[in-house]
């Protein structure tokens, strides 16, 4: 018993020691690498309304192809500007991300190997428990009665299926392509809007659905979380924001959208590169063209200060409440007083990662299940059933009693029970 509570105990306390710099040239080649092969992947998601990468909505590269065969058949001019827009987009982006990355050198202060290692990992067990929430799916059919693949597929067929639902939609009025498509776009982002802003309001969504992507205390390719362990939750997501869009579309269109959604975010999501950039946020803000596509598209520049930490940008709360996003000219935001503008030139670039800038602890497994790890401790520590269920249904400005943040390394912080003074300064992060 005591081995194996030796080696439960190491899996998530061990932290990642300080790497020699003479592995750096191996760290250089292997985050080309991943770059190269991250931005020509992430086009795949350009047909959706982009929950975000990790979130189940990306398409087949099929029905890309199918776009660009329907658009050399309409107009041979428009087919090969798109494939220009194509190839500048991805070598745009590209560009920014290697910039980005190779801006800092292997252990630089401010992102050393072993931070980098830091996320890699934690990105590389969210694959792993992708495979086992899909395989579980899998074994759950097969348990109803059902074939293995159905359950494997689940979050394929319940998109396929939303599609099936809104083609059954009557078209009520038709309406010109283009204020259709604006129309339908900026309705789904109110859907957008909201579903991102509860993550950063509830307790229970912030620590266990969305914390761990404003962790990172400095943003490139390699850095940037994604938040794939919340896919269960995201299927339903997915399914719904799917089905509102492609109804949406044939409420007020002949047919849905998904391929005036894709050249539209060919083009509008070139800034999009700058919005999980630190080293590249100073230039983005002195282009205007990336400034004007940024706040046209809801994204980029703007959507970097949503990661910020520094309290003139943060103001009111702790957890990143500003710059939510969600459809056009960050209408949204404007209309619920989040948005926030872009600082000038001449202030520094923005800190950004969790209120109060917390030492990580450096162990990729405890990062990604530490807000969890959270809960269950704050709920299984505090008593009284009304304690615990503020624990898991109040909003992130609440710190129970007890807790314990397991994100923090330890010795660097009260880890239980802090103080009210504490909490006044530093709330939930």
């Amino acid at each position: 018993m005591g081995s194996k509570t030796s080696l439960f105990h190491k899996l998530f306390n061990t932290e990642i020691p300080d790497i020699s710099s003479r592995w750096g040239r191996l760290e250089r080649i292997l985050l080309i690498s991943f770059i190269l092969v991250f931005t020509i992947t992430f086009v795949r998601v350009y047909p959706g309304i982009f929950l975000g990468f990790g979130f189940g909505d990306e398409f087949q590269w099929a029905l890309i192809a199918d776009f660009f065969e329907q658009l050399k058949q309409q107009n041979t001019i428009l087919f090969f500007g798109a494939c220009g827009l194509l190839i500048f987009n991805v070598l745009f982006r590209m560009r920014v991300f290697l910039l980005g990355q190779l801006a800092y050198r292997s252990n630089h202060p401010d992102l050393p190997i072993k931070t980098i290692l830091l996320f890699v990992g934690a990105n590389s067990l969210n694959v792993v428990f992708v495979s086992i929430t899909t395989i579980g799916l899998g074994l759950v059919a097969y348990m109803l009665g059902n074939d293995f693949i159905t359950g494997f597929n689940a979050e394929q067929n319940l998109l396929n299926y939303a599609l099936e639902l809104a083609n059954k939609v009557p078209t009520i009025v038709e309406l010109p392509l283009i204020i259709a498509f604006v129309l339908t776009y900026m309705v789904q982002g109110f859907f957008h809007y909201w579903i991102h802003r509860l993550c950063h309001l509830n307790r229970f969504l912030w620590l266990t659905l969305h914390r761990f992507h404003h962790v990172p205390p400095i943003l490139t390719v390699a850095t940037t979380t994604v938040v794939i362990t919340s896919i269960p939750f995201f299927i339903g997501i997915v399914f719904a924001k799917t089905l509102l869009f492609a109804a949406l579309s044939k409420l007020f269109f002949e047919r849905q959208l998904f391929m005036e959604i894709f050249f539209y975010h060919l083009v509008m999501w070139i800034p999009e590169a700058y919005s999980h950039q630190t080293a590249m946020f100073k230039e983005g803000i002195k282009s205007r063209w990336i400034r004007i596509l940024s706040f046209i598209a809801g994204t980029g520049v703007y959507h970097y200060l949503h990661h910020s930490r520094d309290a003139e940008i943060v103001s009111s709360n702790t957890t990143n409440q500003v710059n939510i996003g969600g459809g056009m000219g960050f209408f949204w935001d404007m209309v619920f007083g989040t948005f926030k503008g872009l600082p000038n030139n001449q202030h520094a670039t923005p800190n950004v990662g969790l209120w109060g800038n917390p030492t990580l602890h450096h162990n990729p497994l405890r990062l990604l299940l530490s807000g969890l790890m959270q809960l269950i401790y704050e709920v299984t520590h505090n008593k009284g059933i009304l304690n615990k269920l503020k624990c898991v249904f109040c909003s992130v400005n609440y710190v129970p009693q007890i807790t314990r943040k397991y994100h923090i390394s330890e010795g660097t912080e009260a880890q239980s029970q802090p103080s009210h003074e504490m909490l006044k300064g530093a709330k939930t992060s």
